[in-house]
């Protein structure tokens, strides 16, 4: 199997790239060089020649590039996450790539109360250009599945430390897990869009993660 990694030289995407590696032809995609990477594009979010030519041959992708951060302006924004991510599922759609794993953030509900269970059915409420970028990729997300037969998984991520392999918060997400959860977003059989929250596993239901093992079987 063919996977494209949008982001790969990141925090998030270096640990994706080295859990998947050893079982998966990887490609990468990121504005700076990935040495790691033997097959990799350089080029901004903004190149769609760009992003077709890494998306070629592609069975599938995960998207983790884009502005990370929450008090980015919005000219920064437009151009990476809403432009960058538009570019990206029009060339996956154009060069008939089967699956797009999207990376959102479970940070989109954040503002409600931490009981009960926050569950998939809550509507977002983002507080930041950044967060608003997350719900147009998600629907994204669904309008290229839904017209464009495109399957799509929206994975809201929760926080992810380079230093802290492990999760010890229900709004982190461990390394393995992390590396799970895009793997299964990307392989599980028979679905078109799916929302899944990407957070480890604790005595602390903050998130229901029931909803992600029956959808695309993740067991964090």
């Amino acid at each position: 199997m063919k996977i494209l990694i949008t982001g790969a030289a990141g925090t998030v995407g270096s640990i994706v790239v080295d859990g998947l590696r050893d079982r998966y032809a990887l490609r990468g995609f990121d504005r700076v060089p990935m040495p790691d990477l033997d097959d990799a594009v350089v080029a901004e979010l903004t190149d769609f020649d760009a992003l077709v030519r890494a998306t070629r041959n592609m069975d599938a992708v995960i998207h983790l590039a884009g502005n990370p951060s929450g008090a980015a302006p919005w000219e920064e924004i437009l151009e990476s996450n809403i432009i960058g991510t538009y570019n990206l599922f029009e060339a996956a759609r154009r060069n008939g790539v089967r699956r797009v794993a999207f990376a959102s953030r479970a940070g989109l509900l954040a503002h409600y109360p931490e009981k009960p269970t926050r569950t998939i059915d809550l509507p977002p409420r983002p507080e930041s250009y950044y967060s608003v970028s997350k719900v147009f990729g998600e629907s994204l997300c669904y309008m290229y599945a839904s017209q464009h037969g495109l399957e799509c998984v929206a994975v809201r991520i929760g926080n992810v430390r380079a230093d802290r392999p492990h999760a010890d918060h229900p709004h982190h997400l461990s390394h393995a897990d992390l590396v799970n959860v895009f793997e299964r977003a990307v392989t599980h059989p028979g679905l078109s869009y799916e929302v899944v929250f990407g957070v480890s596993a604790g005595d602390w239901p903050l998130y229901d993660l029931e909803h992600g093992r029956r959808a695309i079987g993740y067991n964090p």
